[in-house]
């Protein structure tokens, strides 16, 4: 069989670890959704007991009682979110820094 060079209208095939994912896309797409929407409702329901104070009290005994680390998880996930907002906030001048600052402490 003579090598690819693009010249046929066939689609290349591309193997990770000798397997065609191909027909998994679409079931890896979606499991990509899943994990970013509880991402997000972990995120919301964290944020709501970090409003109420036992935030720390609450990750600590799920922690223990789920036997995963809660902890490095909200840790990391929030640099996450400094390091985005900051980089949309670099955006602005400082005017309109100040004017976001004034809205945001309304």
């Amino acid at each position: 069989m003579p090598c690819y060079d693009g010249r046929d209208n066939n689609e290349r095939i591309v193997y990770q670890n000798g397997v065609n994912l191909e027909p998994f896309k679409y079931e890896i797409h979606q499991l990509q959704k899943r994990n970013s929407w509880l991402e997000a409702g972990l995120c919301a329901i964290i944020t709501e007991l970090e409003k109420k104070n036992i935030a720390n009290e609450i990750i600590s005994q799920a922690s223990k009682s789920g036997l995963i680390d809660l902890m490095s998880f909200w840790l990391h996930h929030s640099k996450e979110d400094e390091t985005r907002l900051a980089k949309e906030l670099h955006k602005f001048s400082e005017h309109e820094q100040d004017v976001l600052r004034k809205l945001l402490n309304k």
